[in-house]
């Protein structure tokens, strides 16, 4: 290239590096119509429209370069990031396999693959990649991280912290490995340890929404209204894989089915029904029976994947209930098992419910229950689990003052939690009719 040419190339780097990617791509390709083809500058292209999320021109221009320099590694790679983006990840699985065979010690490679795997909900696979990447390069803080979150969604949390201390000790600003590890001192208990990194956290972005969440759950700080959907989403999308062998198996949940009993009496043909904090559809093939129409609605995308993939849903929607919903029709039943206990002030999600009732119609659900000894004098208290419990004079108040007519109501055991049982109520009401 000519002295000129550099100067342009020049101008290009600096554009990227200060996020001016439109104009640096207008030069490349001004170029690129003036000379040859050349290989580095439609990589360089790729590159840029890759940062801006144009990933199908991205994949094309390194198919170009790929033309010209077949296997070269890093366009190699850069492909597979792009496919990933794109959510193509049975591509760039392939793509990252290829990139091993030809480069074994490419620790990126291994590191982006174990991603994939991890995403793929192939938890045991992940996990002997990442060992893998791990081994390659055991100074990089991101492979570490990458396999403790592994390990913590396999249920090795003693192994998951380990690998978690590792990457803090290797880069000590590493939020995403101190915010995971701030997470899992909470759930193992250890409130003092995970108060230290999850006010690091909050130190360096004090908006963070879990983080504050997690304090606010240990008393820290004062009592929030309800869990942040940001919490929710990023607690049931970790746990997504192995959800229902987690809480079927080991905490002996049942309020799917005891709910369905509960409400057997008000179901009839043809209903329209909506699951609400549906999950991954735990207990609606019950109500498919009676449905015309069987809708979910939940706020983590995992978890609908795994809903959808039963194939017993009409409908379902990404959504965080207390917004004003997307079904353009009424219900003829509305039913939820535990989701009610991410929200302490349930008049926001009674008032979407009710809204959403045709005349005469039920709304079923499940609560934690808050006992006398627990101290709170707003009828809900938030305990360091992470879920609300409220009291049955606070839920018949609320339904009430939203206009729902209690009906029934009934005392059950949720599941289990640190081997005891888990205290609830099921309550079931009624749309005045017209």
């Amino acid at each position: 290239m000519d002295k000129s040419m550099n100067r342009e190339l020049g101008r290009v780097s600096s554009m990227i590096s200060q996020g001016r990617y439109e104009e640096a791509a207008a030069i490349l390709e001004k170029i690129l119509k003036e000379e040859a083809e050349s290989p580095k500058l439609l990589g360089l292209l790729g590159a840029i429209r890759m940062e801006q999320g144009n990933f199908d021109e991205a994949v094309a221009l390194f198919g170009r370069v790929l033309e010209h320099m077949p296997g070269h590694v890093p366009t190699l790679y850069n492909l597979a990031r792009t496919l990933h983006l794109a959510g193509r990840k049975e591509e760039a699985k392939r793509l990252y396999e290829e990139l091993i065979e030809i480069s074994p010690s490419f620790f990126h490679a291994w590191n982006n693959l174990g991603l994939i795997l991890s995403e793929m909900g192939r938890l045991k696979e992940a996990e002997k990649v990442l060992k893998r990447a791990v081994e390659i390069a055991p100074d990089h803080a991101t492979s570490a991280n990458n396999l403790a979150v592994v390990l913590e969604g396999l249920g090795r949390f003693h192994e998951a912290r380990k690998m978690f201390e590792r990457a803090k000790r290797l880069d000590k600003g590493y939020f995403s490995a101190r915010f995971n590890l701030g997470c899992l001192l909470f759930r193992l208990g250890r409130y003092e340890e995970a108060e230290r990194e999850l006010e690091w956290v909050l130190s360096i972005k004090d908006d963070e929404p879990t983080a504050r969440f997690l304090l606010q759950s240990m008393g820290r700080m004062d009592m929030p209204e309800r869990a942040p959907t940001q919490y929710v989403r990023r607690t049931f999308d970790h746990w997504a894989v192995q959800f229902e062998e987690k809480l079927v198996d080991e905490l002996g949940y049942e309020t799917p089915e005891k709910l369905f009993d509960f409400l057997r009496e008000f179901l009839f043909e043809k209903m329209d029904i909506m699951d609400l904090g549906c999950g991954t559809g735990l207990g609606a093939d019950l109500y498919r029976p009676f449905a015309s129409c069987l809708s979910g609605m939940d706020c983590s995308r995992k978890m609908l994947e795994k809903a959808k993939a039963k194939d017993v849903y009409d409908k379902l929607y990404l959504h965080d209930i207390v917004e004003p919903w997307p079904p353009d029709r009424k219900f003829h039943l509305i039913y939820s098992s535990d989701c009610l206990c991410y929200f302490g002030n349930l008049g926001p999600v009674f008032k979407r419910v009710r809204e959403s009732l045709v005349s005469g119609a039920v709304f079923g659900f499940s609560v934690e229950r808050q006992l006398k000894s627990d101290g709170s004098e707003k009828g809900y208290i938030l305990g360091k689990s992470g879920r609300y419990r409220h009291s049955a004079e606070y839920v018949t108040r609320m339904l009430e003052k939203t206009g729902l007519k209690p009906v029934k109501q009934q005392t059950v055991t949720l599941r289990k939690e640190a081997g005891k049982p888990v205290e609830g109520l099921l309550f079931a009401a009624k749309m005045p009719k017209d």
